[in-house]
């Protein structure tokens, strides 16, 4: 089995992950642990048996520590091998220094980042810790965390090579015309952009100036002004 999705399974401990998860399925590559709360770090640290691990969910895991992920990326093999693409951890209390260290340790190979809910994180961090991803990072949620216009638009100028954007609920983010000119004048090639932007700042009105501009071709934003539910594709699996 390649892929296992436990997502809100309250009754899953440390001793089933670690005793029946890891070791009845050692070659897992896609394992969601989704709002899984009664998981700590004991529990985390045994996903290095999992060697050829390339997605790992474990946000709303509120009993796991930020330097636990950070810990258990620089020890597991997937990381060495650059086989560790994804990894979604919203709702853990990162900070600053802890997504650093944690761009530091994947910089080479990470394309899927979630870390929704962040809100010791600052708009200087995150610069910061993305631009050390910008080579292959191409899905990002950052959903509800403290960051405004002027953080986007250097965001677009390093993160080129993003196709997905979760947004929602980023209040101080009030256009997407910023992040998009940074997009089309760094030099590199861009793509199309998918975003999810619910309960953000962006309005309808500054949508549709952002799209005088940007075209459905390169543009798709959702849940703006009750359009779309901003729940679905964006951020891939």
């Amino acid at each position: 089995m390649g892929t296992l999705d436990l997502t809100g399974t309250h009754s899953l401990t440390d001793d089933i992950l670690t005793d029946i998860i890891c070791s009845s399925f050692p070659l897992l590559r896609r394992l969601s642990l989704k709002n899984c709360r009664k998981l700590t770090g004991d529990g985390i640290a045994s996903l290095v048996k999992l060697k050829d691990l390339q997605s790992i969910d474990v946000g709303g895991c509120f009993n796991i520590h930020p330097n636990t992920i950070v810990d258990l990326v620089k020890r597991h093999p997937a990381t060495k091998t650059q086989k560790l693409t994804e990894i979604y951890a919203g709702g853990l209390g990162w900070t600053d220094m802890s997504l650093e260290e944690l761009a530091d340790a994947t910089s080479t190979h990470l394309k899927g980042l979630g870390i929704g809910f962040s809100q010791y994180v600052s708009g200087p961090g995150l610069i910061l810790a993305l631009a050390k991803l910008e080579e292959n990072l191409d899905r990002l949620a950052i959903p509800f965390c403290h960051t405004d216009d002027e953080v986007m638009s250097v965001l677009g100028k390093k993160l080129t090579n993003l196709a997905a954007l979760d947004i929602r609920g980023c209040g101080n983010i009030s256009s997407l015309t910023g992040f998009m000119t940074g997009r089309t004048t760094s030099g590199y090639e861009y793509g199309h952009l998918f975003v999810l932007a619910r309960y953000s700042g962006i309005s309808n009105h500054s949508l549709k100036e952002t799209k005088k501009v940007f075209s459905e071709d390169l543009l798709t934003c959702v849940g703006v002004g009750g359009v779309g539910t901003g729940i679905g594709g964006g951020i891939r699996r």
